[in-house]
């Protein structure tokens, strides 16, 4: 049991992803410890959340940072959403999927004296930050945490923070039974090479790279999951789209390999169900940073059809060298799992109470 009795959780995402998934991993599991949970997230969010919620109280809020607003303005309208439920609260998780996606809300925060984790999932190397937002974050009182060690250091150089003051907190998986492959669940067709991409159809994620890596795997079939602004071109196209799939491991474990073509990535949760899967791995080297020792779990491909295509055939033909791939990469994810990852979370959370009482 900890000492923390009420928490608010913070998401001020416009939709529900990755990052808003580990952070609901985390909410759920310290209401399971005795922490009264309550979740503040646009409408949009809390609906596409569903059973991520369970055993947390929830309220809706418009918390998105309008990015055509100005600065201030966004800032002062995220800050007043919040306001409201701030009384009562022992302390405060925010989800930045952006670095600068809550910043509005971490001032408030801060100004409240209310301690707070802040924890960052993308942090891309090209980024910068304004003179306004470094300066904000330079008088902010908060805690700060990243999915990844590449992630916290780069958090730590965009907003000039002291080296090593950013935490890890390694994403981590429910324990689970070991899932089925069915493709026929899926309307996938058996007898075929199947390779999978799994996540948000957009550019950063690589799909539009799926028209040509279609007909360049053939006569193996490609599927994408998940939903976008590709989705009207890819489905023109004639990509398979399986939409939002409820049961990734599943279809992970239906598939020959996993494809992740990302430009730019956090810590990819389906990383580790694939692992744990026993799916293969194709993956940018940029979509892998947060993995040891990236080419003994996956083979790494670039952003690039063809190549995609030839790294696949390599890996049905290689069987020993992708047997010893997928063990290495179980192994990963087996030592990835989410009660280690609620736990470091709580500690961080109860040491800036802490830090705040002194």
């Amino acid at each position: 049991m900890i000492a923390l009795r009420r928490l608010l959780v913070v998401v001020p995402s416009p939709g529900f992803g990755g990052a808003e998934a580990q952070t609901l991993q985390v909410a759920r599991g310290l209401a399971r410890m005795g922490v009264e949970v309550l979740v503040v997230a646009e409408p949009a969010t809390l609906a596409a959340a569903g059973a991520a919620l369970s055993g947390c109280a929830t309220h809706p809020a418009a918390l998105h940072m309008d990015p055509d607003a100005p600065l201030a303005v966004a800032l002062a309208r995220q800050g007043e959403a919040l306001r409201p439920f701030l009384r009562g609260a022992d302390a405060a998780l925010v989800c930045c999927p952006l670095p600068n996606a809550a910043l509005g809300a971490l001032r408030a925060l801060s100004e409240a004296a209310l301690p707070t984790l802040a924890v960052a999932h993308l942090v891309r190397v090209d980024w910068n930050s304004t003179q306004a937002e470094a300066a904000l974050v330079a008088g902010l009182r908060v805690g700060w945490a990243a999915v990844s060690a590449p992630a916290a250091r780069r958090l730590e150089a965009l907003f000039d923070l002291p080296h090593g003051q950013v935490a890890v907190v390694p994403n981590g998986l429910p324990p689970a039974p070991a899932p089925v492959a069915d493709r026929a669940r899926f309307n996938l067709p058996s007898g075929v090479p199947l390779l999978v991409q799994v996540g948000r159809l957009d550019d950063r994620k690589g799909a539009h790279l799926a028209p040509a890596l279609s007909w360049a795997v053939a006569p193996g079939l490609l599927a994408l999951a998940g939903e976008g602004p590709f989705a009207p071109a890819l489905a023109a196209a004639g990509v398979r789209l399986l939409g939002q799939v409820a049961d990734v491991p599943a279809l992970l474990a239906s598939a020959d390999a996993l494809v992740l073509p990302s430009r730019h990535e956090g810590a990819p949760l389906v990383l580790l169900e694939a692992a744990r899967a026993g799916c293969p791995i194709l993956a940018t080297r940029a979509a892998l940073e947060a993995w040891p020792a990236p080419e003994a779990v996956a083979r790494i491909i670039p952003r690039e059809a063809e190549a995609i295509a030839a790294a696949f055939r390599a890996l049905l033909a290689d069987r020993a060298g992708t047997a010893a791939r997928v063990a290495a990469a179980r192994a990963v994810a087996e030592a990835c799992d989410e009660a280690s990852m609620i736990a470091l979370t709580a500690r961080l959370i109860e040491a800036e109470a802490a830090r705040c009482a002194a």
